[in-house]
């Protein structure tokens, strides 16, 4: 994909700006940044003592046991939506 076919926006985290470049939506990314700074700002609000990198890397097991969670049932989904293909074939 080339640069001018990206997305490039300025986000804001926990007090700190990061610019993101890809290929979703501007509002994607917002929407992404949005979740990830709240996230973390709850994480904060009840560890109080915890530094910021260790709200960072509790907040990526958070997300990582979140993906994990979905992720077997969107197998699931996709081997039922194959074999409703198969049983549908001609040939």
């Amino acid at each position: 994909m080339e640069d001018q076919d990206k997305s490039r926006v300025t986000i804001t985290i926990m007090g700190e700006e990061y610019i993101l470049r890809g290929s979703s939506s501007p509002e994607k990314m917002h929407q992404v940044g949005r979740y990830v700074d709240q996230l973390m700002r709850t994480l904060a609000e009840n560890n109080i003592q915890m530094s910021r990198h260790k709200i960072a890397v509790l907040a990526a097991l958070n997300l990582a046991d979140e993906l994990f969670k979905i992720k077997p049932e969107k197998a699931l989904e996709t081997d039922e939506v194959r074999e409703r293909e198969k049983d549908n074939e001609l040939v």
